[in-house]
């Protein structure tokens, strides 16, 4: 069934990023909150550095003074999308360290063709994350395909962990609906996923009289059988 014909899923909530402007093939953009995003990450780099003693020593090169700044940077350098070729997510160039020209990070990009992903799910957040004074209050989105999998340092390993979503749910269903080939209500139909098409089957190219004469002569052949042996 074409694309076109397919149930619209539930639209996807109005995106604040500008990132993707003028992306082509744009299906949808998910914001990722990057203000809880930030407070959490500075209340656990804050703790880490408190409670671990050899950090300390990052005192002596103003480490301290650089925390808070290197989330703001990490954190609002990420933004992801749906376009038509699967999800695409972007973690642009950035400061690190202290924000000098020659400690920048380079812009890295991957995306998930959605034929490849054989999984989408949420984790919730629960716990905490650094000696039980931390919450962990992000949720994160995790896609996998048949290369993913496995486990480093004891964690499993996904081909794309999304953490921090406004939105996390319905980018999962967004994305469910997008491998299936459903369109997201208020996409336009140039960024609506192709559902495949089966082909026609080949059909062989014979010459119409000959098939005629073939009948013909097999027709006379059964009478000549008929007239012989009789009708079984």
């Amino acid at each position: 069934m074409a694309a076109a014909n397919r149930p619209l899923a539930e639209k996807a909530p109005a995106a604040e990023d500008t990132f993707f402007d003028g992306e082509p093939g744009l299906a949808a953009v998910y914001d990722y909150d990057y203000e809880k995003m930030v407070d959490f990450y500075q209340k656990l780099g804050w703790a880490t550095f408190i409670l671990v003693p050899p950090a300390w020593f990052g005192c002596f090169v103003c480490v301290p003074c650089f925390i808070n700044q290197n989330v703001e940077w990490d954190a609002r350098s990420r933004h992801v999308a749906l376009t038509v070729d699967g999800i695409k997510f972007v973690h642009d160039r950035r400061k690190t360290l202290c924000g000098l020209y020659c400690t920048d990070r380079g812009k890295e990009s991957k995306t998930v063709p959605y034929d490849k992903i054989t999984d989408c799910d949420v984790q919730e957040p629960a716990g905490t994350a650094c000696c039980c004074c931390i919450s962990r209050v992000l949720y994160t989105v995790t896609v996998d395909t048949a290369s993913s999998g496995g486990t480093q340092d004891g964690e499993p390993v996904h081909e794309l962990e999304l953490e921090g979503l406004k939105h996390p749910y319905e980018f999962k269903q967004a994305v469910w609906s997008m491998k299936r080939g459903e369109a997201l209500a208020g996409v336009s139909a140039a960024a609506r996923p192709v559902a495949p098409v089966a082909g026609a089957p080949v059909q062989i190219d014979m010459n119409t009289p000959l098939l005629t004469e073939i009948r013909d002569e097999l027709r006379k052949l059964n009478g000549l059988m008929s007239a012989k042996y009789g009708s079984a």
